[in-house]
């Protein structure tokens, strides 16, 4: 089996699990024997589990993210249509992965939420600075990007978290896309104001 097949095996059960458990309940032997592996081929490709979360984050959840930003350009050309279908997918993708998310939270230990955090924001770093080179913004992407980065992720979780507790999932919803649709339109003032 290639390297990366069993890789993408220890990564998807990781997350499989993180359904379930919180992360810290979570050992190397009991992903091991879901992903049906030996502790030794564990070990060839991980130092421990952190290095496992930072690249099934990585792997998993930007390959979801950059799917679907990649349907977007290849359907959209104007900025803001763009902006606000990228602002609105990484909600979704929040409020997809909210059970594991709240899973990497343990008894105060933001740990391993910041491991899958970093490994998030540096994909959202990469893809914004070639968003702002397009558009020929002259400010600077990475500074851009962290702004821009901590309030959608929390304004993501946050949407996860509504639509868990409450009822009327349609109205969140609808709510959730006039605050993508203006984040889109505040993104490109900001960036076209040179």
């Amino acid at each position: 089996m290639s390297m990366n097949k069993t890789k993408f095996i220890f990564e998807k059960t990781l997350f499989t699990l993180l359904e379930k458990k919180n992360y810290h309940d979570i050992t190397i032997n009991e992903i091991c024997d879901v992903a049906k592996k030996a502790k030794m081929t564990f070990y060839r490709y991980y130092k421990d589990k952190e290095q496992l979360l930072a690249e099934a984050s990585i792997n998993l959840v930007n390959r979801e993210y950059d799917e679907e930003y990649n349907k977007i350009i290849s359907k959209e050309n104007d900025y803001e249509e763009i902006e606000y279908q990228a602002i609105l997918s990484t909600f979704e993708l929040v409020a997809k992965h909210y059970e594991q998310i709240s899973n990497l939270i343990y008894k105060g230990d933001r740990f391993p939420l910041e491991v899958f955090k970093n490994a998030l924001f540096e994909n959202y770093r990469k893809d914004m600075a070639d968003f702002i080179d397009s558009i020929g913004s002259d400010i600077p992407g990475n500074f851009l990007s962290v702004f821009f980065f901590e309030g959608l992720y929390n304004s993501a979780l946050y949407y996860a978290q509504q639509l868990k507790k409450n009822k009327n999932k349609k109205k969140i919803i609808e709510d959730n896309k006039k605050l993508c649709r203006i984040l889109a339109k505040v993104s490109l003032l900001l960036l076209k104001n040179k």
